[in-house]
């Protein structure tokens, strides 16, 4: 499959994610990104295209970006499909949560 010739991404986030991000972030090595990624079901995750975050390792295939000194990873295939835009913030449990595309704009502007 032919991927986008992308290999920057525009991440917006709130401070309270930023701020537990950083302390997920605090023992890893300067080579470990957050991955924006699908989540396993999509059954909680039916209103937007809502994605997940994990802790992991820069990849070939990955298209990048950073907000507030945090990097940002994605493989070019979720790029494909949901778009450059995405907007990370925690929903209401308090979990971390990322909003692709036109609905990272809107929610972003907020």
């Amino acid at each position: 499959m032919m991927h986008a010739d992308i290999s920057t991404i525009d991440v917006s986030i709130t401070d309270d994610a930023a701020s537990r991000l950083r302390m997920l972030l605090v023992d890893e090595d300067e080579d470990t990104v957050v991955r924006i990624r699908e989540p396993q079901s999509f059954t909680a995750y039916c209103r937007w295209d809502i994605l997940v975050l994990s802790i992991d390792e820069r990849e070939d295939d990955d298209a990048e970006g950073e907000a507030r000194a945090i990097p940002f990873a994605i493989d070019r295939e979720l790029v494909d499909r949901y778009g450059e835009a995405f907007f990370v913030c925690l929903d209401e449990n308090d979990t971390l949560v990322v909003v692709a595309g036109d609905n990272a704009d809107a929610l972003s502007e907020r």
